[in-house]
C-alpha cells in the first residue's frame, strides 16, 4: 500500500512538473537570437500566457512570428506579427476569418519556436 501511494505521489509530481513545457528552440528572428528571451513584447506575451505556441514564418523573404494563444482550442485566432511586433494578419477565430495574403500559408517556411502548455 505504501509503495502504491509513493508511486502515485511521484506520478502526480512529475505531471505537475511537466505541465508547463517550454521546449523553445534556439532560433533567430529578425536578426535576434532566442527571440522568446530577447524580444520584450514577445517575452511578455509568453510570460502572461497559460498556453501558447510560437512559430517563426518566413514569407517573401521577411520574418514573421505566428502566435497561437491556445493551441488545440477550437475557434482560436492565430496572430501573425512582423519584426516590430505589429500585427500583420490573423487566421481563424470564431468566424474562421483569414486576413493574411492568399498564398501566405502555402508559400511560407515555418519553424516551431516554442510550445508552452498550461501551468
Amino acid at each position: 500500500m505504501r509503495f502504491s501511494l509513493t508511486i502515485l505521489l511521484i506520478s502526480i509530481f512529475m505531471m505537475l512538473l511537466g505541465s508547463k513545457c517550454d521546449n523553445s528552440k534556439s532560433t533567430t528572428f529578425c536578426g535576434i537570437k532566442d527571440p522568446v528571451k530577447n524580444i520584450e513584447w514577445l517575452k511578455t506575451r509568453v510570460e502572461n500566457a497559460d498556453k501558447i505556441e510560437v512559430t517563426k514564418i518566413v514569407y517573401n523573404g521577411q520574418d514573421y512570428l505566428s502566435i497561437n494563444p491556445c493551441p488545440g482550442c477550437p475557434d482560436n485566432m492565430t496572430e501573425i506579427f512582423d519584426c516590430e511586433g505589429n500585427r500583420f494578419c490573423t487566421i481563424g477565430g470564431i468566424t474562421g476569418r483569414n486576413t493574411c495574403p492568399s498564398d501566405f500559408l502555402e508559400k511560407s517556411e515555418k519553424t516551431l519556436v516554442l510550445t508552452q502548455k498550461s501551468h
